[in-house]
Parts: C-alpha cells; structure tokens; sequence
C-alpha cells in the first residue's frame, strides 16, 4: 500500500508548482501576452515589457497563499494517498496562474491562450496520471476496489468535460442570438474550472457556478451604481471564474 501523504509534502507540492509557474509567466510575459497594445494597458509593466516587481511580488503571493490553503483543504477529500500528489500539483499550477489571469484579464479583458492552455494540459495530464497511479495501487492491493485511489481524478475529468459543454453552450447561444456572451478564453478556462472542484466533491463544480454568477452580478450592480457601465454592458467574466473556483475548492467540500 503506498504510504500516505504527509501534509509537509502537500504543501510542498502544491506551492513549490505555484511559485514555479509563477516564474515562468513572468519570465515568459511579453511572449505569453503577445499584444503591444495589451502590454500598454497593463499598468505596472516596466519597459522591458516585465511586470514590476510589487506587482510580480503580489501577484506571486496570491498564488503561494491561495496554493497554502488548498493544500489544507484538498487532501482531506482526496485521501492523502500517492495518487493524490499529481492532482495537488494541478492545484498548484492553477494558484500559480491565478493571479496573473485575474489582473491581466480585469485590465485587457482577455485571457490569454499561451497561459490558460498550457495550464490545463498539465493539468490534464497530472489527472489522468492520477488516475493511472490509483489504478495500479488499487489492482495491486485490493483487486475488488480497482478504482478506489482513481475516483477523485476521475470525477475531476468529468466536471471538466461538463463545465467545458456547459459554457460551450452559453458561448454558440449568445453567438446565435447576436448577443455579449462567454468569450473564447472563458470557455478554455471552464475545463480546469470543472476539474478542481470536481475532484473534491461532485457538488463543488455547482458551488462555483453559484459563486461566480453572484460575484458578476455584484460586479454589474456595483459598475451601473456607480456609472461606470451600462446594463447589459460587457464585463471580464474570467475574474469571477477564478473567484468561484477557488471558493468552491476551499470552502465547497466543507459545506457539502
């Protein structure tokens, strides 16, 4: 039986993969944004086309800390076992991220695809992963129970696959009715928006729809109250994504 986790290599796992996308998307950054015009509308972008060091360093800590409380949360629900390490680092890749999507994508209002799609290729990946070390430790030591060590991964998988039809759908219906609707980088992040929660619980992904829908609607309420937007006016969706996700990874789990 492989030995457990401890919760020093939990966070370990999931901050050290935070800090280390986090070094790359600003090592990488005027690749990553590609755009000249995005570039001049970043505020805090030096001229070497490289994010400031304050904003590098807040950017980075919202990852470390965000990486820091799901390796508290999140092996409790996916049972501290070895297959479960793949799956903390897609924790950490996507805190590592987070930051940098939500400043970029409030700021530019788009989310780039040389991060969101690297991002969940690893993650993807470090699943199935999960799901190939939970088999083999399963088969191995419990032949009635093959998938046991497999099935948060596996719920995982699902919840991206739905998230990803899911915002699929909102994005050709409002295309169809000529009408502001999910951009394309929204539904790219839908499927590592379904994937974490999904891991935990299959109720978490439910958790972050709710989340995110309310936090836009308190964003929309709060820009026409104080005139800055109009109704149906479009805003970066992509910020309320991260916020629903996240919430429903460290606090959904709990309340279901």
């Amino acid at each position: 039986m492989s030995e457990p986790l401890s919760l020093v290599a939990s966070l370990s796992i999931t901050v050290i993969a935070s800090l280390a996308v986090s070094a790359w998307i600003w090592l990488r950054f005027p690749h990553l944004i590609d755009d000249e015009a995005g570039l001049r509308l970043l505020r805090g972008v030096n001229s070497m086309d490289r994010p400031s060091g304050l904003v590098t360093a807040v950017l980075t800590s919202v990852g470390a800390v965000i990486a820091w409380l799901a390796a508290f949360i999140a092996p409790s629900f996916l049972g501290r076992t070895g297959a479960d390490a793949p799956l903390l680092a897609a924790f950490g890749l996507f805190a590592g991220a987070t930051g940098w999507l939500f400043w970029i994508d409030t700021a530019i209002r788009r989310l780039p695809n040389r991060i969101v799609l690297p991002i969940t290729f690893a993650a993807l990946v470090l699943f199935v992963v999960s799901v190939v070390i939970g088999v083999t430790r399963d088969t191995g030591d419990a032949p009635g129970m093959w998938a046991a060590g497999a099935t948060p991964a596996i719920h995982g998988l699902l919840g991206g696959f739905a998230a990803l039809l899911f915002f699929l759908l909102l994005a050709l219906l409002a295309l169809r009715m000529r009408r502001t609707g999910m951009g394309g980088g929204d539904v790219k992040l839908a499927v590592i928006v379904g994937m974490l929660p999904g891991a935990l619980s299959l109720g978490s992904p439910l958790i972050a729809l709710l989340v995110m829908n309310v936090s836009a609607l308190v964003h929309v309420l709060w820009a026409v109250g104080t005139g800055r937007a109009r109704w149906g006016s479009a805003i970066p969706f992509g910020p309320h994504m991260l916020i629903g996700t996240w919430t429903a990874v460290i606090a959904g789990p709990l309340l279901l």
